[in-house]
């Protein structure tokens, strides 16, 4: 490898694996040759079975993602860094070498968005231009690629960002736009006009009955991971910009419903997931550390890196399942929260505030031992 003999190097590496196959330093110095040879997908194989045989080889990580960012799979590199980074290494200097690859990555990845966002911006600016010259009609001043240009120079100064909404689908009747509208015309209507079973879990019901809805409506489409994904990315983007408005509650809101629309499409395709009534509650009551964290990570691009760093020292908050509960707004810090140890889906700040909400929770917390013990 030294020599930069780079064939005779994997030779040799492959040889050492035949004769010992859980040693991740052969994979990953195997890996390294391969990228020396620009054999990026080769590099990415060798790399990844070396964190398989030993997880936490912080240098295996390091090579992964390398490979997966010259192959322009960027959210994969970054969950590959992430995940390096969370099993850390004494090494300062790798360390310093992953940060900077993050760096990298993140930059290739928002422009990536850029361009395909302006692309689509475009595309749909483009509409009304090609319907009047299909009408004969004049179309002064008209500059596709100077438009493209300007779209994509204006977002990439944080301006016009859509946040991962195809704007193709905001205009005229796209399918896919119909699709989303009428999915949260039902959705919301659901939610806002329930009559309540009970007063116990109002929040509940509102959510199941924006479910039965929209499961009634559209039951195909909730077995389609593109058509939920899709609610899922308008909402989180509309939760995005009400934010960066500085319109908290309205984000909230949005969260909370991507959360669980996003939650209920995985309870009710992969028998693993849990449904987590928890984390619904706790966005629409949410700290925002807590809000942006949850916007941040779904969305395409970097619009709320700045507002991340300003609350990231915050501490994040859950909210006690006790009504009665004396702390304000029933807000405890998540890490001194308890779990109902039998449904891990209510939290509470105290012993005390558990037994006493505990005739009110029974119910649904047996229903969701039951969902459990199915699985």
């Amino acid at each position: 490898y030294a020599a930069k003999d780079y064939d005779g190097a994997i030779n040799q590496y492959t040889a050492a694996i035949a004769l010992d196959s859980k040693n991740c330093v052969y994979f990953s110095n195997r890996s390294a040759a391969y990228a020396a040879k620009g054999d990026w997908k080769a590099a990415a194989n060798d790399a990844q079975e070396s964190v398989n045989v030993e997880p936490s080889f912080f240098k295996g990580y390091y090579r992964l993602a390398r490979a997966q960012f010259e192959q322009k799979e960027f959210a994969a590199a970054l969950a590959t860094i992430n995940s390096g980074l969370d099993v850390g290494t004494n090494d300062r200097e790798q360390k310093k070498l992953m940060r900077k690859l993050k760096a990298e990555v993140k930059e290739a990845k928002d422009e990536e968005y850029r361009k395909t966002a302006a692309a689509q911006m475009h595309d749909a600016i483009e509409l009304p231009f090609q319907l009047m010259e299909s009408l004969g009609l004049p179309t002064r001043g008209r500059d596709p690629q100077m438009r493209r240009k300007l779209i994509e120079e204006r977002m990439k100064k944080g301006k016009g960002c859509l946040h991962g909404i195809n704007p193709m689908h905001v205009v005229g009747q796209h399918p896919e736009g119909c699709f989303y509208r009428e999915f949260q015309n039902t959705f919301f209507e659901a939610f806002n006009n329930v009559e309540y079973q009970t007063t116990k879990y109002m929040l509940a019901e509102e959510f199941s009955s924006a479910f039965d809805a929209t499961l009634s409506k559209f039951p195909e489409e909730w077995k389609d991971a593109s058509k939920i994904g899709l609610v899922v990315t308008n909402w989180v983007a509309n939760g995005t910009m009400k934010l960066l408005n500085g319109e908290i509650d309205a984000a909230r809101n949005y969260a909370s419903y991507a959360f669980y629309v996003q939650n209920a499409f995985s309870v009710m395709n992969d028998s693993t997931v849990l449904p987590n009534s928890a984390q619904v509650e706790d966005l629409l009551y949410a700290d925002e550390h807590t809000l942006v964290s949850f916007l941040r990570k779904n969305i395409p691009c970097s619009c709320l890196d700045k507002k991340y760093k300003e609350v990231k020292s915050t501490a994040k908050m859950s909210r006690c399942y006790n009504e009665q509960c004396s702390l304000p707004d029933r807000k405890v810090e998540r890490s001194k929260a308890n779990p109902c140890s039998r449904c891990r889906s209510a939290y509470y700040c105290s012993r005390e505030c558990q037994k006493a909400d505990w005739p009110r929770h029974k119910l649904v917390c047996q229903l969701t031992a039951e969902i459990i013990s199915r699985r």
